[in-house]
């Protein structure tokens, strides 16, 4: 007689766990979703620092705005004699948060008592491209 004993081993249906392809489609349909909020942030970063950088411009020209309403209407554009102006015609470059800003700042006085001012702020945002704004104020004599 044989002192070894077989036993057969029966598969049962009941069998718990995944199988290779289940696993596989779970790792495809988390990576869509992962590679979807990826884009997401990128989109929702690349928006904040737009606003950022709109803001900024937006309070550049406005304190261009400003300091010629404090020079006063015949000296808006200009230096007044023994003062100053920080925010003169043409063009200045102005750097905050490690971004140029070149405002341009134009008087139009065609109409007799008005100066149109007229305030241009541009910068770069890398692969975006150039943006700008263009905000205008009346003074009046």
């Amino acid at each position: 007689m044989n002192k070894f004993h077989f036993r057969s081993t029966q598969v049962t249906e009941d069998q718990s766990g995944f199988t290779l392809i289940e696993v596989f489609i779970a790792i495809v349909i988390l990576t869509i979703g992962l590679l979807g909020t990826a884009a997401l942030t990128t989109g929702v970063v690349r928006g904040n620092l737009s606003g950022k950088n709109l803001t900024t411009a937006t309070a550049i020209a406005q304190s261009c705005f400003e300091e010629n309403r404090r020079v006063g209407y015949s000296s808006a554009g200009s230096v007044p004699a023994g003062g100053a102006n920080s925010c003169v015609t043409g063009n200045a470059t102005v750097t905050f948060g490690g971004i140029a800003f070149t405002r341009n700042l134009a008087i139009d006085a065609s109409v007799s008592n008005i100066k149109t001012l007229t305030v241009t702020v541009t910068w770069s945002e890398g692969a975006s491209g150039t943006k700008s704004i263009t905000l205008k104020t009346v003074l009046a004599a």
